[in-house]
């Protein structure tokens, strides 16, 4: 058996060709045949082999095979039995030069033919077709969802105290599913678009999420309020700040203008842990911090904190006894105050591992009455209700003025960091394990949605109406997700390859 590769043959549509020839060869008997072999392959070695035979045919054969070719387009040479006319046409052409060399050819003749410009144009043609599909399903997919949009509102007009969870609930169960989904691209794409930011190191990274891929902007933040731990968004004379936390102070910047920082110090800090959360509260900034405990500054006055109550006033507020000299650091650990948050006018919430404190405007700290059976991951202030998430995966919900316990759940998994997802005027929360993706529950309705991903343990986690946002396990990615599809993550970034540190914290606004 012997096989010619004949490639590159034009087609009558301008298209390539490759064509694939083959048979069975033998050397005649006749004296005749045998010298004209002879003088052929045997004039300057003993023998010939399938490589001589194959070189002596291969002119002839791509003569006759691109002649032919020509005759047809690429799609009339690939339909079914257009291999026939050339293999008749190879055929011809092969034995014409076998009968001039003392060779005879044998069937079967087999011809392959496949043009890879053809099909490459074919699958462009497809995506062409698909991405056509793609975009017609989605603005039919917007338009239902502007509708289903204008539907929900006029329900919650009709009832005003009702929820967007107790509106969904109204549905029948197969339609609240896809409802979900369409309501939270519908609220994306009427929302403004946020900025993603992080702090890693010295610097602020500002993270453009809807680009593709993200793009981001290295902001470095005064050396005085030391590496960064936290980043959040508050308000001052209505006007949105952006509140972020340093080891030895805080700073107050303008989004739109992140050049322009007003730093808040304490000099008296001697922790390398960091001020964990900041927010406005009461014509001042607050802060809490691992190692120097609560902090509040007035607006304006940069230097030196108003009040500032250490840890050691904390453990006395929990009934906690002094600690040993030598057991300070332990125990500064263990009243290490997070999740500072505004409950009321006169009063901030914040949690010491299990525990919920309050502080006033003067600085008296108070246990609250909540039995605490586990640390607490998360504190949201959300109009008449405060919600509480623990480690063990337990959400509560209480009352935002008595701080009586409304409702409570268990979610029966361990939950790591999690965070709030906007939605409309309510709010749903994000929940990360150390194993699955990130599952997003609401309060008045019975659907659980995630944001899956290769990564497990994520630290943080942050939502807008248009992204979802979590920062990975070794603190040097951020993975986002489009907050209406959660089925894979639409981009992954590595802030540590741009700032040279981890992230501490992340946070839309």
């Amino acid at each position: 058996r012997v096989r010619w590769s004949l490639a590159d043959l034009a087609t009558a549509d301008g298209h390539t060709m490759r064509c694939t020839f083959s048979c069975s060869v033998r050397a005649m008997e006749e004296s005749a045949e045998r010298a004209m072999l002879d003088e052929v392959f045997l004039g300057q070695k003993e023998s010939a082999t399938q490589d001589d035979v194959v070189a002596h045919f291969a002119a002839g054969l791509r003569a006759a095979a691109a002649k032919t070719a020509l005759g047809r387009s690429a799609d009339l040479w690939l339909a079914d039995n257009a291999a026939q006319e050339m293999r008749a046409a190879l055929q011809a052409a092969a034995e014409k030069i076998a009968f001039s060399c003392g060779l005879e050819l044998l069937a079967p003749y087999h011809v392959d033919l496949d043009s890879p410009s053809f099909e490459q144009q074919k699958i462009e043609a497809l995506e062409r077709n698909l991405a056509e599909r793609r975009a017609a399903g989605q603005v039919e997919h917007f338009q239902r969802a502007a509708e289903l949009l204008k539907q929900f509102q006029q329900m919650r007009d009709t009832s005003p105290n009702l929820s967007p969870g107790a509106v969904l609930e109204q549905l029948g169960p197969s339609d609240q599913g896809p409802m979900l989904q369409t309501l939270l691209l519908a609220a994306a794409r009427q929302s403004a678009a946020q900025s993603l930011w992080a702090v890693s190191g010295p610097n602020l990274v500002k993270i453009d999420a809807q680009a593709s891929p993200p793009k981001m902007e290295l902001i470095p933040m005064p050396p005085s309020i030391g590496p960064l731990r936290s980043v959040g968004r508050g308000e001052i004379d209505g006007q949105a700040v952006l509140l972020v936390g340093g080891r030895s102070g805080v700073g107050v910047l303008d989004p739109a203008q992140p050049g322009n920082v007003q730093t808040y110090l304490d000099g008296q800090i001697q922790s390398e842990l960091g001020f964990n959360r900041v927010v406005v509260h009461h014509n001042g900034i607050w802060a809490c911090h691992g190692g120097a405990g609560i902090v509040a500054w007035e607006l304006g006055r940069h230097e030196s904190p108003r009040l500032a109550i250490r840890p050691a006033a904390l453990g006395s507020a929990e009934a906690t006894p002094p600690p040993a000299p030598e057991a300070s650091v332990s125990f500064q650990r263990a009243l290490n105050p997070r999740q500072l948050s505004v409950l009321d006018d006169g009063r901030l919430i914040f949690a010491v591992g299990s525990r919920l404190l309050s502080v006033d405007h003067d600085g008296r700290v108070a246990p609250m009455d909540v039995p605490a059976w586990a640390e607490i991951v998360l504190i949201v202030a959300d109009k008449h209700r405060l919600i509480v998430v623990r480690e063990n995966g337990d959400i509560a919900i209480h009352d935002r003025s008595t701080l009586v316990v409304q409702s409570q759940e268990s979610r029966g998994a361990r939950v790591s960091a999690a965070g709030v997802l906007p939605w409309f005027s309510s709010i749903r929360l994000l929940l990360a394990g150390d194993d699955g993706p990130i599952q997003c529950v609401g309060f008045d309705d019975q659907l659980l949605t995630q944001y899956a991903s290769a990564h497990r343990s994520v630290r943080q986690v942050a939502g807008a109406a248009e992204r979802v946002a979590a920062v990975s396990a070794d603190r040097q990615r951020l993975i986002l997700w489009n907050s209406w599809d959660g089925r894979k993550p639409a981009a992954e970034v590595s802030v540590a390859a741009l700032a040279k540190h981890r992230i501490a914290d992340i946070n839309f606004a």
